[in-house]
């Protein structure tokens, strides 16, 4: 059993105002989902653009910083939980060694029963630019598997088209970080996109938790997502519930 877990290799991103902003993937949305999908007996396989290693987003593993990412009343393991983020990327040989986007074909993709994209603000830069992702992603809906993706993981899904120029997911139910917590986080406003606005337009029918940073998790054929960091658990563990059925 194997898992596909697609990851940005950006360590920084690009903002409107011309900010070369420190990026990269958020430890939590790869960590957690990793460690569930591993005790579920699933082998993981990380691919990102190029073949290249993922950085961390440093803010991720900062515990002064998570308070502002959990939601309200949520007790405070912020302090444990950075430590482990930390622990598990290091000790992650996945992170170190991923395949290369590009050097997967239709045949390979046939050895996993999921594919997982992991956000961070750094996917703005690559996944949706990357013909070959898109290709990949075109295959594996063509399997009928199952895919989840969290947060900003959802950019791997805006280019993609099918054979008569219609978005595959129009008229899904879906979640993803909302533009009410892009707002209150620094690059307010000096965003290339907003994610919910972008699939809102494509036709995604978008929903989301009524507090900020609530987990928030939804299911529509075969497809999974997630809308924040804080829902990386429920989305794996619902996620692992799909393979199985």
């Amino acid at each position: 059993m194997k898992i596909l877990v697609i990851m940005t290799a950006k360590a920084t991103l690009h903002l409107l105002d011309g900010e070369l902003h420190p990026s990269g993937f958020w430890a939590e949305e790869f960590v957690v989902p990793y460690q569930i999908f591993r005790e579920h007996g699933y082998e993981v396989d990380v691919a990102t653009v190029g073949g290249a290693s993922p950085t961390v987003d440093l803010t991720s593993i900062d515990p002064e910083f998570l308070q502002w990412v959990r939601p309200q009343g949520s007790e405070n393991h912020d302090a444990e939980n950075a430590a482990e983020y930390v622990r598990v990327v290091e000790g992650a040989a996945q992170l170190k060694r991923p395949l290369a986007i590009e050097s997967l074909t239709q045949d390979s993709l046939a050895q996993y029963d999921g594919v997982y994209v992991s956000g961070g603000h750094g996917a703005i830069g690559d996944l949706p630019k990357s013909d070959e992702l898109a290709q990949l992603l075109r295959w594996w809906l063509a399997t009928d598997k199952p895919l989840a993706t969290v947060c900003h993981g959802h950019t791997s899904l805006l280019a993609l088209r099918d054979g008569e120029g219609h978005w595959p997911f129009e008229g899904y139910r879906m979640t993803a970080f909302s533009h009410s917590e892009e707002l209150v986080t620094s690059m307010a406003g000096r965003l290339p996109f907003i994610l919910e606005v972008e699939l809102t337009r494509l036709g995604a029918r978008y929903e989301k938790a009524e507090l900020i940073w609530d987990s928030h998790v939804v299911v529509d054929r075969n497809l999974t997502t997630g809308q924040n960091p804080y829902s990386s658990r429920a989305l794996a563990e619902t996620f692992v519930k799909q393979l199985s059925a």
